[in-house]
């Protein structure tokens, strides 16, 4: 390995088996500035880059041993080299040639004899074009981090204030000065801010994972989507119970299915369910549930409305971006933007949406649109065994 020390505005690796060209290479890229490091062959190169980190790669396509091929799949498995630039050096210039290269993502494909003019041109583009990547990167990583920020100063506040003060209390006061109903009242606080916590990890956590991930076809089943809806009732029949509310599940269009994620579409209607009960106003008495069919007939809607605080009209527009909170300054109950954007996640991962209609102080109704599935001959006999029950 060959390197040359004098401090250049960008490295280059330069990977070329023919010694007289690979030392002619070195010597136009030294004249403008680069700071250059030279490999006879693949095996060298692939060594040398675990340790060090070039700007790009000037990189021969056949080599004895390892071809250029094959080290670019070598870099691009590394999540460290994985948007490191590769330009390709060959004396191959068919339009398949050109065309595989620009498939497995080339930055640029050149010719042997190599022109100078011509190698400092596509070195510069590949360069600026990563310099622009990586400023977008760095954009939306402080995005990020500032959404992060927000969230735990906003979100994670009010649950570790519930915390902290009660348990704050109970450490302040002897046991003969407490009685049993305030220790309850203490307890019960202290349970309530950890269950909101823990709650508001997992939907990070849920949704951080959600980002990138695809539905195969065996993570799909055919369900009903009533049934997806009766057994949220089922699960939530206490709470709406303590909390003093009634529900209205409406039994039309029971014979709809649909293909889905089963878990992951009940945690979403959790979601939903949660929020109609958790922002229900001092009026609220009825939460609603329903089947709905889109006009086309190719989606299924699993409706929930509720009598709740409502969303500003501006921010409803804002849940297609994940940490959104609703009217953060007047609620002090943490999540409500967090659950609807993994609603929304769900819903896209699917193929479908998440359509919201509401009024500010009247309440607000949640359409899961996910895809419909055909109905099937054991679909119409488990019905008609249904209806004799």
């Amino acid at each position: 390995m060959i390197a040359t020390e004098s401090p250049k505005r960008a490295t280059i690796l330069v990977v070329e088996d023919n010694i007289d060209l690979n030392m002619a290479i070195c010597e136009i890229l030294e004249s403008f500035d680069f700071k250059v490091f030279s490999s006879k062959d693949g095996f060298e190169a692939r060594d040398w880059l675990k340790e060090q980190q070039p700007d790009m790669i000037l990189c021969d396509i056949m080599m004895p041993g390892m071809d250029g091929y094959t080290l670019l799949r070598h870099a691009r498995s590394d999540a460290k080299l994985r948007t490191l630039p590769f330009i390709f050096l060959t004396a191959r210039t068919s339009i398949a040639d050109r065309r595989k290269a620009k498939e497995i993502g080339i930055e640029d494909y050149l010719t042997k004899p190599v022109d100078s003019s011509d190698l400092i041109a596509a070195i510069n583009n590949a360069l600026r074009r990563r310099q622009i990547m990586q400023v977008e990167m760095q954009e939306q990583m402080n995005a990020l981090r500032d959404r992060i920020v927000g969230i735990l100063q906003h979100e994670f506040r009010t649950p570790l204030t519930f915390i902290l003060g009660y348990a704050e209390y109970l450490l302040d006061v002897t046991t003969g000065e407490i009685n049993t109903d305030e220790l309850r009242t203490s307890a019960t606080a202290i349970l309530d801010g950890g269950r909101r916590l823990q709650q508001l990890i997992e939907t990070f956590l849920l949704l951080a994972e959600l980002q990138n991930r695809e539905l195969n076809e065996d993570e799909v089943t055919r369900v009903r989507a009533w049934n997806l809806l009766y057994d949220t009732v089922q699960e939530f029949a206490q709470r709406t119970a303590d909390a003093g509310l009634q529900v209205d599940l409406c039994v039309d269009d029971k014979d709809a299915y649909t293909l889905v994620d089963a878990e992951m579409t009940r945690e979403a209607l959790r979601r939903l369910m949660d929020n109609a009960i958790r922002y229900r106003r001092p009026t609220s008495k009825t939460i609603w549930l329903s089947v709905e069919m889109a006009p086309t007939a190719t989606y299924v809607g699993l409706r929930i409305r509720d009598e709740g605080n409502g969303i500003p009209a501006e921010q409803v527009a804002g849940f297609a971006t994940a940490f959104e909170q609703v009217d953060r300054d007047n609620r002090t109950e943490p999540g409500a933007g967090l659950s609807l954007a993994l609603i929304r996640h769900v819903a896209h991962l699917h193929g479908g949406s998440l359509e919201i209609e509401s009024e500010y102080g009247v309440g607000s109704t949640f359409t899961l649109w996910l895809p419909l599935a055909v109905q099937t001959e054991s679909d119409v006999e488990e019905m008609a065994q249904m209806e004799h029950l």
